[in-house]
This record gives structure tokens, sequence and C-alpha cells, in this order.
């Protein structure tokens, strides 16, 4: 109940939205309205004269906001007209002659419906002048005539012929009104969106406690569909169970389990689609969307990576298109990465001063329960100042190094290397991918259950991420030649270490000096032997070309022993040891000196008691990488 609360007071913060198309922005659905796409567009003028229509094409302007009843919203099975808008067996008068199929129930209900608006107090011009048309029962008529529909030899309408598709008997059509004010769309007229708001709440239905507001009102036990998307049939509140199952033991009727004001559920559910659609996390058939409650301010998308958390928040004073400023001559002579992350830093801790202290964020985690259901896996309500706490928490020690794409427009996205947090999506696949293609892949149930677990981690400080992750991570990780290199780097030793550096720095250690802090530590000891041993063959193996650059190199023995080595060590390295020995003929005199220097100084901390072959904890990794690092660096130095 909390949730649905929270997401009605939310509606109320952007009311005034209601129905505004902003900037192509999705549209937050008026109270009593929904959504379909549409097949057909039908032109009339104020008298109900028609005038053209035409076939729609697919693409974002098909989707139609329409009036809808509480049984017309739900419909499955039975006649359950839209107030005004709907599909040719309930609007057009014509529609069993034209198709020997007999609905002439179907618009009876629907003229009936439309009669009864067209006549009430809240009637409008629009809705009038549809009345008007439709009762000469000629749609079909017309739409045959202006080449919309298409007849067969016997002169019938049939789904042989399509429209985006779909068989054009099942086509759902719309209207324009010429010559009213405009805009002429009856889908986009924000007096016709309020002018059935008020005839719907005015017609007379049973009162009852709703058990979110506490008051006596409308109630409804007919809830919105279309929660993830325009297509989602699963609904969040549904008991439609008459057989006793769904409340059987606990209740007799299914008003005492649970009893919600019409609007309160219209309000709620509304809110919960459109924020969604316009900042939620959809993927893998789960939808995750984090907002402020109390007021119009963009919270970090915690979905993403550190980097692209921050885009599209217009109080984030940062230009991520703009990277080419980042690269001029002053930051040329500096690490262009360090300094990307030294002003996005900056930004950041600017907006986060931004947050205010009796503000409200709320995280909203919905998966498929079964086809026709959604089930909350995850909700949690903070204030504001602790929900950014925690969120710059998790991106301050769960980062590392590693390539992402900056950018708002895709065509335009630039990469950047930098220190960055890795989005919970990236590691689920680091622990559980496999490459197939180009990039990692895994089962989406498997990706909706890991990132369901790392959400606390983000969300509340002291919440550790899971180990048996960080294990199965590097175990990936341990396996190199499964993957290209650039992913296995990128995309799953990097992240992997992310991750553990998260772990480590809880305990108030710092990754900064890991090596200098675990010198005595076998895993880590294992692990730095492992990158020497690397290393010195990639630069063993270092062919140039005519242009002078490096030609494409074989997988190093360390690599190809990797999986080993993390099993059994001591007798692995002793392999890789065996095989390098022609490659050190390759080496330059000081580059040789440096790897036996690095070699013994790391083998002088490992005794008889650890040089063995127990398996090595992922401990291992951060310090390859580490090790890895500062040898580059220390070779870049001495050839400059």
């Amino acid at each position: 109940m909390a949730l649905l609360k929270t997401l009605a007071e939310t509606y109320d913060v952007y009311a005034d939205l209601a129905g505004v198309d902003k900037n192509g922005q999705p549209v937050l659905l008026p109270i009593s309205h929904s959504t379909f796409n549409a097949q057909i567009e039908v032109t009339i003028d104020q008298d109900g004269n028609f005038i053209n229509a035409k076939k729609l094409e697919k693409g974002r302007d098909v989707v139609t906001i329409i009036p809808v009843t509480e049984d017309s919203a739900a419909k499955a099975n039975g006649i359950t007209p839209h107030p005004l808008c709907d599909k040719l067996c309930y609007i057009a008068g014509d529609y069993t002659t034209y198709t020997g199929d007999d609905k002439e129930e179907y618009f009876k209900a629907y003229i009936e419906q439309l009669q009864e608006w067209a006549e009430s107090a809240d009637t409008h011009l629009m809705v009038q002048a549809v009345y008007q048309y439709l009762m000469k029962k000629s749609l079909i008529h017309d739409l045959v005539v202006s080449q919309v529909l298409k007849l067969n030899g016997d002169g019938k309408l049939t789904d042989q012929s399509k429209i985006q598709g779909l068989g054009q008997t099942g086509a759902n059509v719309r209207f324009k009104v010429s010559g009213s004010r405009l805009p002429q769309e009856v889908w986009k007229n924000q007096e016709l969106y309020k002018k059935y708001c008020d005839y719907y709440q005015h017609k007379p239905r049973e009162k009852k406690l709703c058990y979110i507001s506490g008051k006596t009102e409308i109630c409804s036990d007919k809830h919105p569909s279309k929660i993830r998307n325009s297509a989602d049939k699963a609904k969040l509140i549904s008991g439609n169970d008459e057989s006793g199952f769904t409340y059987r033991g606990r209740f007799t009727t299914k008003e005492q389990a649970v009893s919600i004001g019409y609007d309160t559920s219209q309000k709620a559910h509304n809110a919960l689609r459109w924020l969604i659609q316009k900042q939620g996390y959809t993927r893998d058939e789960s939808a995750i969307v984090c907002f402020m409650v109390n007021r119009d301010m963009q919270v970090p998308d915690m979905m993403k990576d550190s980097i692209n958390a921050y885009q599209g928040i217009e109080d984030f004073d940062f230009d991520f298109d703009d990277f080419d400023t980042y690269e001029t001559s002053n930051a040329a002579k500096r690490d262009t990465g360090k300094y990307f992350a030294e002003q996005f830093n900056h930004a950041v801790n600017g907006y986060a001063g931004k947050i205010k202290v009796d503000d409200r964020v709320a995280v909203i985690a919905l998966d498929a329960a079964t086809t026709g259901r959604l089930s909350v896996v995850y909700y949690d309500e903070m204030g504001g100042k602790q929900y950014m706490d925690a969120v710059l928490n998790w991106q301050q020690h769960c980062k590392w190094r590693r390539t992402v794409k900056v950018g708002t427009a895709e065509e335009s996205r630039k990469r950047v290397t930098c220190e960055c947090t890795p989005s919970p999506r990236d590691m689920a696949l680091a622990a559980f991918g496999v490459q197939r293609s180009e990039w990692l892949e895994a089962d989406g149930k498997l990706i909706r259950a890991t990132i369901k677990r790392l959400l606390p981690c983000i969300t509340r400080e002291g919440c550790e991420i899971p180990l048996d992750l960080i294990k199965a991570a590097a175990v990936r990780a341990s396996m190199p030649q499964t993957m290209n290199d650039f992913v296995w780097y990128n995309d799953v030793l990097c992240v992997v270490c992310a991750m553990i550096r998260f772990q480590y720095e809880q305990g108030g250690k710092t990754m900064d000096n890991f090596m200098n802090d675990n010198v005595e530590d076998r895993n880590v000891l294992f692990g730095r032997l492992l990158a020497v041993y690397d290393y010195m063959e990639q630069r063993a193996m270092f062919e140039y070309d005519e242009n002078g650059k490096v030609k494409e190199r074989r997988t190093t023995n360390a690599k190809r022993y990797w999986n080993a080595y993390s099993s059994r060590p001591a007798r692995t390295l002793k392999t890789i040891k065996e095989n390098l020995v022609a490659y050190e003929r390759k080496l330059k005199d000081y580059e040789l000196m440096k790897f036996e220097e690095w070699a013994g100084e790391i083998m002088s901390h490992l005794d008889e008691n650890k040089f063995n072959n127990k398996a090595l904890t992922e401990m291992y990794l951060p310090a390859y990488y580490q090790q890895m690092e500062y040898m580059k660096k220390a070779f870049q130095k001495k050839e400059q």
C-alpha cells in the first residue's frame, strides 16, 4: 500500500503535465484514460460529415490517448466498448454488412454509451460531431471509398489486407474534427480530457473505504495494465479468480483483501507507467525506476554506469557531448581520463548539493510473476540525502578504470577511459555472461535475479555485494580464452575488480595501497607473478610492421594456462616459466633485468608454506591488474 500511496502523491506533484506532450517526452495519462495504437485516422467536420481518412504507419505517432471505462480498460472477453475511439467492430454501424460477422450488439453498446456522453452536461463539441457521424452507419463505406480499406471479390472486408501488419477488420480508429478549436486531434485536446473525467466521475457508483487514502470513495476492482509498455497485459493488482483460490481461507470476498479508490488507482498506475517510460530501466522483462517523490527533480539512474547515470539530468552541470574540450592542448598534457573524471566528480558534487533535507526518493523494481501479473520484487523509499549518500558511496568505492561510451546522442557517443562504477547489468554479465557474438550474453531470468540482489547494495550503505556473485565473476575472469581480449579485459576483469574493490574498501582500507598492504598475502603475490610472466611474454612477442604498428600477437602462455593457474598456481607457474625460456632471448637487456627483478622481489615473500597448489581466491585478480599497470608505466617512463 505504501508503494501505491507514494505513486499517487507523485502523480499530484506532476498533475499539471497530465495529457501534455512536452518535447516528445512520454505523456502522463489523465485519469480515466489509456492508450492504444491506432491504424486508421478519420477526419470529420463539426457537423459530423466525413472529410477524409488515412492509414497510419508504424511509429510513435500511432500511440493514441483514449478515454476508457473501468470495464473497457480491462477488456478481455465480452462487449466492453471504449467511450470514443475503438475498433471497427464497435464503432462501424455497417460492420456486419461488410463482413458478414454479426456485431450489431457491439455497435449498439458503443453508440448508446457515446450518446449518453454526448447528451450529458459534460459533453464536448468533438464528442457530438463523432456521435453524429457514426449514427449514419457509413464508416466502412467511407473508408473503402477513400481506399483505406480493401474489399475482396465478394465485396466483403477480410483480413487478407493488412494495416501495420494486422488484419484490417480489427483496426483501431481515431478521429480528427476539422474546424474545431485547435488541436483538432481528439487524442490531444486538453479540454476533452477534462470533460470526460468530469463526466465519468459524475456517473453513480457505489462508494467504499479506500485502503490507501483512508477515505470513503468510489472504489475499483479492475485496475489498469500496460504498465511496462503499451502491449503489456500484466497487472499489479488482479482479483479475477472467482473460484476461491486467490483469497481462500482468509476472506469471503476480494474487497476484504484490498479495496482501492478509483482515482487513487488511476493516479498510481498512470504515474508508474509514465515514470517507467520516461526514466525507467526496461530490459530482460523487468522494469526498474528511481524517482523523486515530492518535487520535479531528476535523480541519477542507478541502472547505468556512474558516468552515464547523470545524462539527461537538467540540473547536472556537465556537457557529455562536448568531450572534445577535454582533449584540448592543456588537457592532453595530462591523463585525459583522469581529467575527465575530475571534471565529472566536480559536477556530481555540485548536483548532490541541490538535494534538500525534506526530499524523498523511491525505488521500484517490477518483474513478471505470471503472464498476466506483475510482482514488486524490490521497493524502497528514503530521504533524498540518504539516497545520494548511498549512491555516492557506491560510485566512490565500486569503481575501476575501464572504457565506456559517453554522450547523449548514440551516433555521436565517444569512448573515454576513466574510473567509473559498472552498471548492475554489467556485473551480472561479468558473473554469468558468455560471449556468443560481439558482447556478453546471459539468460534473462538470471540477469533479472542478479540485478535484484544488487539493488540494496546501491541504495543502502553497509550492504555488501553477495560473495557468490564476486566468486562467479572471478571464475569468468579466470577463463580469458573464452572471450576476445577487449571483452575479457574491459567487461569482465575490470568489472570484477570493481566489485572486489567495493568489498575491500568497506573495511576502511583503500585499493590505492592494495599491493603494499598485502605484500605477504599469498593470493596477491601469485596474482602479481602471473602479471610479470604474462607481460614478459607480451614484450617478447612485440613485432612491428613497416608503419611501426604492433602486429597481431599470439595468446600468451599465461592466458592459455590461466584457469589452471587459478586452481593449481605452484605447479602451473613452473609450466609457464619453462615455456618462456625461448622468449627471454628476444627481450632487451634492461627488460629482462627488470622482469627478473620484479619476479625475484615477489618470490622473496613466497616462502615454502605459501608456495603450494592451494586454489587462489578472487584477490589475485586486482593484484594482477595493478602489477600489470605498474610495469607498463615503468617501461613507458624508461622509454620516454
